[in-house]
């Protein structure tokens, strides 16, 4: 294998092109779990969340033809989900480790029906792909440009969403709001501050960018639908949050960490030749996953835990201390 066809320099700059395109999905949904957390909700329904928002968006971008409409779409499904999980969770106080597992269950189980029942035995429907654009005198820059600047209409606006997500949680009221629930809900209730209306709003953040980050996965990268299309990038962003130690900008590095190496190894299948022959695809395929993990529990161990909320995955009970 030429190792020249991977890290070479033109191939590097679409290598790294790829990794932020591939990041986004995963980086919308693991910031919006940081918002949930933070406010003590553990969602693990996440996967499910993104996978309804991939079915929806689809749909919507396949038979209205707008992928405007699919995305406000994938957007949707991910709110309606969240509010689900914040009604069993917040509204209900079930255990919120079983509400998400569920979520993901029913998702799964629902997206495959319908999926199937409208297009089995047809050829694989797709919708049209999005146009790259560039992004005046920025798209021009040396090596940056290339990579950051030259990508499609729904990767900007992940990464705006991103961005103004984290100052949401970290420069605002409503943030404050948000970490106080986290760490001490007794406080912040007895400090008048709802505590189950921000863990509601903190779900329907978290579904939302969920159902967006399946919608930019399908719309924006993939043109097409296919069952259990998000193949674990929920879990995974779970599992970036707690190596992002719960501070949205460290999530969206580990979230281009994870984009990297998915971007990596589609690209050493392509130049590898006889290696592909002899190794299986999914080892491959597994890459992305296995480096995540590994480097998730690295940080876990050498830093510890001490940034999770304190209240995480504990309903509250006014009057009750936890």
């Amino acid at each position: 294998m030429d190792w020249g066809e991977i890290f070479g320099p033109s191939a590097l700059v679409v290598l790294l092109s790829s990794s932020v395109a591939f990041a986004m999905p995963t980086a919308l949904a693991a910031v919006g779990e940081t918002v949930a957390e933070r406010a003590g909700v553990l969602n693990l329904g996440l996967e499910g969340m993104m996978l309804s928002g991939a079915l929806a968006a689809f749909l919507a971008a396949y038979y209205l033809d707008s992928v405007v409409l699919g995305t406000l779409a994938g957007i949707s499904m991910g709110v309606g989900l969240g509010a689900l999980m914040a009604f069993l969770s917040v509204t209900l106080r079930t255990e919120q480790i079983i509400n998400g597992i569920a979520i993901v269950l029913l998702a799964q189980g629902l997206t495959t029906f319908v999926f199937e029942k409208l297009f089995a035995g047809e050829e694989q429907p797709a919708v049209s792909g999005i146009p790259d654009l560039d992004v005046p005198l920025l798209s021009s820059l040396p090596g940056v440009g290339d990579v950051l600047f030259q990508q499609n209409a729904l990767f900007y606006i992940s990464v705006v969403l991103a961005l103004g997500v984290w100052l949401l949680l970290t420069r605002t009221r409503f943030g404050l709001s948000v970490r106080a629930v986290g760490e001490n809900p007794a406080a912040a209730d007895a400090a008048a501050v709802s505590v189950a209306r921000i863990r509601w709003l903190a779900l329907l953040v978290c579904g939302g960018m969920a159902g967006m980050g399946g919608a930019v996965l399908v719309l924006g990268q993939l043109n097409i639908f296919d069952t259990n299309v998000t193949a674990g990038r929920g879990w995974i962003a779970i599992a970036l949050v707690i190596f992002g130690r719960w501070n949205p900008l460290l999530v969206l590095g580990g979230a281009f960490l994870f984009g990297f190496t998915d971007a990596l190894q589609i690209r050493v299948q392509a130049v590898s030749g006889g290696i592909t022959s002899t190794v299986p695809t999914e080892i491959f395929a597994a890459l992305p996953y296995a480096v995540t993990l590994i480097v998730m529990v690295v940080a876990t161990v050498w830093a510890g835990r001490d940034a999770q909320p304190a209240a995480l995955g504990i309903p509250f009970r006014k009057g009750v201390s936890a």
